[in-house]
């Protein structure tokens, strides 16, 4: 099926709006607007912004299913890997960008230029010679200068300074109180319902207004406007090497607001109107995968296909801009690998609810004395046997606590197990052998979240009984669909199209590395950032512990030593007797009380309260 005989259906969705557009044969069918949502970060903010986009498809009545759904979504970095989750299912294809991204393609169909997009935030653009660049859109505590929040914020700024004496007389006293009520009771006023960005930049009309009726002090309040949103527009055109400049978003209509702007940008800027909205970027990047725009863009395959056909997982997709990588020059490959891989720590930032549960459960499996058994197939594999072997001498664990079960078994670790990883069967007695039960976790690893070996293992652990997770490169997974907690690190097609030994490889050992850490410092394996319970097994971690005690009591390295000596060489032992000024015996016996919390036990022999 051709891109342009696809049904497309376009979404801007911002904290005021959601516009939703219906395109087909590249001609559009309809466009409507409901009422937009809260920040996708914020707690419910991917179930209300599936909400919002079913409201709008709801209102168009769609002729047939939505092949490709292409949404521009404020504050798209920081949703979670939830939202593509709760999106799932509304089309076959999805497409995720921030707002800023589809308003910019829209603005220069997709070429260069910088654009600032003022709404209820404000996040500048810029796509040139030098690359893409972003200035600003730090959220509205932390940035969005002169956007809608930012303007509200500071005249309500003024309006309190008003009240109080301390500031000029100003009509925005009475639109305030108009708009919100009692001015004593306006923090509390902003804050309810979870909104304070969209609450606050409705304020921002009410500024508009007095300043063309020739309020002083809403004047001064869209002259610093103006100046920021200058500022934040000429760094994203100088950073990104271009000259061309525009303006989008709702506030960019009005005339207070822009021509201040264009007033204060300098003069070697060439203005220009912007050639489309924010809805015509989405609709060209369903249909083009060779913008500048690209790696700022998510592609998956969403609903029931995307488990069960490997050709439409997002890790086994083509990147078209990629069509001449063998002809690319070592510096180049590096770039675009560097580049690939660059992208794996928003990935992961991106799961960092279900990773922190993850380490919750870890940590409870330690605490009860069971184990953490991962399972994996191939590179996961591979993975969790170096994990599993790492932990005993780092953290002074028994190896049979943290366990690697590999399909193709041992001789899996070093080579690859042609076929191994589509037995079922032997995922089952794997896993059986092991008998795992409510006091182990099991994690499941699988780039593309369908491994028939690692599924089975997952059913038959919670068969068992055993809480499991999963580790997956691929939304809406069957493996996902299964564990207790799903860990979904979307990382989208590899440079090598379905090498997931690369980047989802990569993301994988990340979230190991965070699972095995944050479980054994839960646990109290550590004292602060000091690995207290390591072997010290030969002359290199003789020497490390002997640096810990120094580092972390301040004794010197012959009293290190000494105590390292007494404790026949158990780093955490000598630190709570150099600590507590205990010998080495009392030191123990306060540890084994404290279930091996070397701070519980230094705080249980000085009579320290925690």
């Amino acid at each position: 099926m051709s891109p342009s005989s696809r049904l497309v259906a376009a979404v801007d969705l911002g904290k005021t709006n959601c516009r939703v557009r219906l395109v087909r044969d590249g001609d559009p069918i309809g466009t409507v607007a409901v009422p937009g949502t809260r920040g996708l970060a914020d707690p419910g903010g991917a179930d209300a912004a599936r909400a919002a986009i079913a409201a709008g498809l709801a209102e168009l009545d769609p002729p047939g299913d939505v092949d490709v759904l292409v949404v521009g979504a404020a504050g798209r970095e920081a949703a979670g890997a939830g939202l593509e989750r709760r999106l799932s299912g509304l089309a076959h294809e999805l497409v995720l960008a921030s707002d800023s991204v589809t308003s910019h393609v829209g603005a220069f169909s997709g070429g260069a230029g910088a654009m600032v997009a003022i709404g209820t935030g404000a996040v500048g653009l810029g796509v040139g010679s030098e690359g893409l660049v972003q200035v600003d859109g730090r959220g509205y505590w932390l940035g969005d200068d002169g956007g809608g929040s930012w303007i509200g914020r500071l005249a309500l700024r003024h309006v309190l300074d008003s009240v109080a004496g301390q500031g000029f007389p100003t009509s925005l006293v009475a639109a305030a109180e108009a708009r919100y009520g009692d001015l004593a009771r306006l923090p509390g006023t902003l804050t309810a319902g979870d909104q304070v960005a969209t609450t606050t930049a409705a304020f921002a009309r009410d500024v508009v207004a007095a300043a063309e009726a020739g309020d002083r002090t809403a004047l001064q309040v869209l002259d610093a406007a103006g100046a920021a949103l200058a500022r934040t527009l000429g760094q994203a055109a100088a950073l990104s090497g271009t000259d061309r400049v525009t303006a989008v978003g709702g506030l960019a209509g009005v005339p207070l607001i822009l021509d201040r702007l264009r007033r204060r940008l300098p003069d070697d800027l060439t203005w220009t109107e912007p050639a489309g909205t924010s809805l015509d970027g989405a609709v060209l990047l369903a249909e083009r995968t060779d913008l500048p725009h690209e790696p700022h863009v998510s592609r998956t395959t969403s609903g029931a296909r995307s488990a069960d056909s490997l050709d439409d997982l997002a890790t086994e997709q083509v990147r078209r801009d990629l069509d001449d990588l063998d002809q690319r020059s070592p510096e180049q490959l590096v770039d675009v690998l560097l580049a690939a891989e660059a992208t794996v720590p928003a990935a992961v930032a991106a799961a960092r609810d279900e990773i922190a549960a993850a380490v919750a459960l870890a940590e409870k499996a330690v605490l009860a004395g069971g184990r953490i058994l991962y399972v994996g197939a191939g590179t996961p594999g591979r993975l969790a046997a170096q994990e599993a072997a790492e932990i005993p001498p780092t953290y002074g664990t028994d190896p049979e606590r943290v366990v690697a079960v590999l399909a193709g078994g041992g001789p899996a670790g070093a080579k690859a197990v042609e076929g191994a990883e589509d037995r079922e069967d032997l995922g089952r007695s794997d896993l059986e052998a092991l008998a795992p039960g409510p006091d182990d976790l099991v994690v499941g690893i699988a780039a593309s979240g369908r491994t028939p070996y690692v599924l089975a293992a997952l059913q038959t652990a919670r068969q068992q009984g055993a809480p499991t997770v999963a580790v997956v490169n691929n939304p809406g997974t069957a493996i996902a669909g299964v564990a207790d907690v799903a860990i979904e690190l979307l990382t989208g097609p590899e440079v090598l199209a379905g090498s997931t030994r690369m980047k989802a490889g990569t993301a994988q050992k990340v979230v190991l590395n965070v699972l095995s850490t944050g479980a054994m410092v839960r646990t109290g394996k550590s004292y602060g950032a000091w690995m207290v319970d390591l072997r010290a097994a030969n002359d290199k971690l003789r020497r490390r512990a002997q640096r810990i005690l120094t580092e972390a009591t301040g004794v010197s390295d012959e009293e290190a030593l000494a105590a390292l000596e007494a404790a026949g060489w158990r780093t955490k032992t000598a630190l709570v007797a150099i600590l507590a000024r205990v010998d080495a015996a009392s030191a123990e016996n306060a540890l084994t009380t404290s279930d091996g919390r070397a701070r519980d036990a230094v705080a249980l022999l000085t009579g320290e309260v925690r």
